[in-house]
């Protein structure tokens, strides 16, 4: 099995692991039949991708599916952030000293040249 390894092909993937656990409230009563089956793949599918970042996932995962009418943790989502958010706020954290250091540079400027006083 091939699975994504970078950030966008898991988040995708991760939705659609999710959409499909949720599809199951669309048949009220075979859905939950239907949850019974795709525990299992759900709970492999999420080993496979974010076992090294969040070990009891797979365990909140199979519980979520297991269980009726308890479909509404997106557990491949979870999987994504809790892997990707630390990327994501030190990308944003860079861009917001970017943004600094040209204001700044912008407001020297200004002051040089005499606008503003």
């Amino acid at each position: 099995m091939v699975l994504p390894t970078d950030m966008v092909g898991k988040l995708i993937l991760s939705l659609v692991i999710d959409f499909i656990g949720s599809c199951s409230y669309l048949l009220p009563v075979v859905g939950e039949g239907f949850d019974l089956a795709w525990a299992p793949i759900q709970t492999i599918f999420l080993m496979a991708m974010y076992d090294d970042r969040m070990p009891g996932l797979k365990y909140v995962s199979f519980i979520e599916e297991i269980l009726p009418f308890t479909d509404l943790l997106p557990s491949g989502t979870l999987g994504w952030v809790r892997e990707f958010s630390p990327l994501l706020m030190e990308e944003g954290l860079k861009k917001v000293e970017d943004m600094r250091v040209v204001l700044r540079g912008e407001r020297e400027a200004m002051r040089q040249q005499g606008v503003g006083r």
